[in-house]
């Protein structure tokens, strides 16, 4: 829900971008082939990692971009630049900032450098609520349900490395800093953002510890480089207590017009409370797989087994798991060595996987394979 969403564009001379017009109209009836969305062949933001991964008003969020190249990691300063930006406070609705400007050339420059540290407005829910008055004097900016669901604030970054450019963006959700109970005790039913004793509960960036590279099988040995053309299979390792249960909510927004916050103020508690249905939710971590030659057989990969490994024994009843069980490792093929799969110039297939928790928390695993004679 909360992923990071990367475009990329080649900065063209006039007249080389005329030509490549030209040549693509020339061979439109050509099918390009295209490389897989696991293969870095040039700079590409492949994370956004925000910590902390959500917050609340007049709190400070750092963000960092991970830039993978075909030689690896890329540092800031030496390889890339990055330059932050935000839509005006108008491209944005009752659940969150827009991140295509409506008028690109609008877009509000907020600095350069990495780590960047976005300050989420004070007031972005309007004035701060007085206990036991209406939620509605807390949200005259229009933004009630982002108070009560969660708000997506967007921060975008555009990386220059020499002619490259690829802008990217986070979405870093945003909630009130109390229980909703202290606005009105009716509310707490529907309140996902506090634990079963009532306490605020913030989410966490998840920890990867390692990724092991087994030979030819799941449970074959592990190994520190591989050889041309052989199977190999990654598994990323977790720290299971990074993970945590969570609670969402099932929405009806069936009838509310979202781009009209007068229709939404008008709301009353009763009638929020009808649609909104509390549901126990649990971390289930998504991973992408990234290789600068060579292949994985799928590009993401899940680890629905954490239920029964974490969940189960800390006796919280996550929702079931449909069909099999998928598994977290991948498949990797080195690469052949031959004119069609060519070995890496510098000998080493440079790897990344990246852990989205599903709700804005992520971190990132860089490993390197020397290429074994």
């Amino acid at each position: 829900m909360f992923a990071d969403v990367v475009s990329t564009r080649r900065v063209l001379p006039p007249l080389a971008a005329t030509l490549a017009v030209v040549g693509a109209a020339a061979v439109g009836a050509c099918t390009p082939a295209f490389a897989p969305a696991s293969r870095i062949e040039n700079e590409r933001i492949i994370a956004i990692i925000a910590d902390p991964p959500e917050a609340s008003p007049g709190q400070n969020v750092a963000l960092t971009p991970i830039i993978a190249s075909p030689t690896g990691t890329v540092e800031d300063g030496a390889g890339f630049s990055a330059r932050w930006w935000r839509c005006p406070d108008a491209d944005s609705d009752a659940l969150g900032d827009f991140w295509e400007c409506s008028v690109p050339s609008e877009r509000l420059d907020l600095g350069v450098g990495v780590p960047y540290v976005d300050t989420v407005p004070t007031e972005l829910f309007g004035p701060p609520p007085v206990p036991g008055e209406p939620l509605n004097a807390a949200s005259a900016s229009g933004k009630l349900l982002g108070a009560l669901l969660g708000y997506w604030r967007v921060v975008g970054a555009t990386m220059v490395a020499g002619e490259r450019v690829v802008d990217s963006f986070k979405r870093v959700p945003v909630y009130l800093p109390f229980p909703l109970a202290q606005v009105d005790e009716r509310l707490a039913a529907i309140d996902v953002h506090v634990d079963d004793n009532g306490a605020l509960a913030q989410n966490a960036n998840p920890v990867l510890t390692a990724v092991l590279v087994h030979e030819g099988s799941i449970d074959g040995p592990t190994v520190e480089a591989v050889k041309p053309g052989q199977t190999y299979f990654f598994e990323p390792l977790i720290d299971d207590a990074s993970l945590q249960a969570f609670f969402s909510l099932q929405v009806d927004l069936k009838g509310l017009n979202l781009a009209d916050p007068a229709s939404l103020e008008a709301l009353g508690v009763d009638e929020l409370l009808t649609r909104f249905q509390r549901q126990q939710r649990c971390e289930i971590p998504t991973f992408n797989w990234y290789v600068t030659a060579g292949a994985v057989r799928r590009e993401i990969s899940l680890d629905e087994g954490i239920i029964a490994r974490v969940y189960d024994a800390r006796g919280i009843n996550c929702p079931a798991v449909e069909g099999d069980v998928r598994t977290p490792e991948t498949e990797f093929t080195a690469p052949a060595g031959d004119e069609d799969d060519p070995l890496p110039t510098d000998g080493v297939v440079h790897a990344w996987v990246v852990l989205r928790d599903g709700r804005g928390g992520s971190a990132v695993r860089a490993f390197d394979l020397p290429i074994a004679p």
